[in-house]
């Protein structure tokens, strides 16, 4: 009579199979993302607010043509000078 060994068959861990393909895409995902994909051009980054101030700085002004308006010259100064009023107390360690 034969003796028969029955060997316990391997099972696979599908899980652990699972979690490994998952982490090498989430690898390959990241530095496709980070080094091979293409970037947004400046336009599509920057806001609105930039875009028209970049508009504004792009206006040819001409200060002659300002200072001898007719508008500037019937501007009036209604103030006077700024001047230095008191600063501070002679001795600012004396009590009040």
């Amino acid at each position: 009579m034969a003796i028969l060994i029955e060997q316990k068959k391997s099972e696979m861990n599908w899980f652990a199979i699972g979690v490994t393909i998952f982490i090498i895409g989430f690898i390959v995902f990241a530095l496709y993302y980070l080094f091979f994909a293409p970037t947004p051009g400046i336009e599509i980054v920057i806001p609105t607010e930039l875009q028209s101030a970049s508009r504004i700085t792009s206006l040819q002004v001409d200060p002659s043509a300002v200072l001898n308006s007719r508008n500037f010259r019937l501007l009036r100064v209604y103030t006077g000078l700024p001047s230095v009023g008191q600063v501070g107390r002679a001795n600012p360690f004396l009590s009040f």
